[in-house]
Parts: structure tokens; sequence; C-alpha cells
């Protein structure tokens, strides 16, 4: 649930810098995905899971994701953050986009 979860958007996630282990995953998703998973929640689909990274991969995502599309004010990717701790349970490692960002990657998939 929302309030559960205490889902957040990262206000300027162009100027997320690298750094040690803050306690929150962070994921990259539409402004309208966005709108959505915090009405709503988060997803625990095992066929969708949704992809979390630590602080230091959200440059990495932001410069992948822009390189293929292109986004105007309105409609650039939104970062939501949410507490480790809150989903650790439900989390599997990610490896090819661990290996792809360097950094640590993972599923929210409900294990």
């Amino acid at each position: 649930m929302p309030e559960e979860i205490r889902l957040s958007v990262v206000p300027s996630p162009e100027k997320i810098q690298a750094g040690t282990d803050d306690g929150f995953l962070y994921t990259v998703v539409s402004q309208e995905d966005a709108t959505h998973l915090m009405a709503h929640g988060l997803p625990l689909n095992r066929r969708t899971p949704l992809m979390l990274t630590e602080r230091a991969g959200i440059p990495l995502w932001l410069a992948k994701i822009t390189e293929t599309e292109v986004y105007s004010a309105h409609s650039y990717p939104a970062v939501l953050r949410l507490k480790r701790s809150l989903v650790a349970q439900a989390l599997e490692q990610d490896p090819d986009h661990t290996a792809e960002f360097a950094i640590s990657c993972y599923l929210l998939s409900g294990n």
C-alpha cells in the first residue's frame, strides 16, 4: 500500500550524485507510471518486476534512457525513492542491470 511504502518523488534527479549507500532504493519511470505508483503502491509481480537501484545508479539509468528517448520538460522521467528496509524481503538481485550499470540493481518480485 502507498502509505506503508512511503514512496516519494525525487525533485531534481539530474542533480543526484554517486555516493555512499543512503538507505533508499530508486526507480526511474514515466510521469504517468509515477502518478499511478504514488496512488496505488508498488506492484509485486514475478512476471514484470519493478527494477530498483541504489543512488549511484540513477545518473547512469537516466543517461541510458535519455540516449534513446526524446523528452520535454513535462515528460522527463520521474525518479521515485523508497526505504530499502521496507522492501528488503521482496528483492532479488538483477545481475544484468548490475553488470550494465556497475552498481547493484534489484527486482521487486515479492520473493
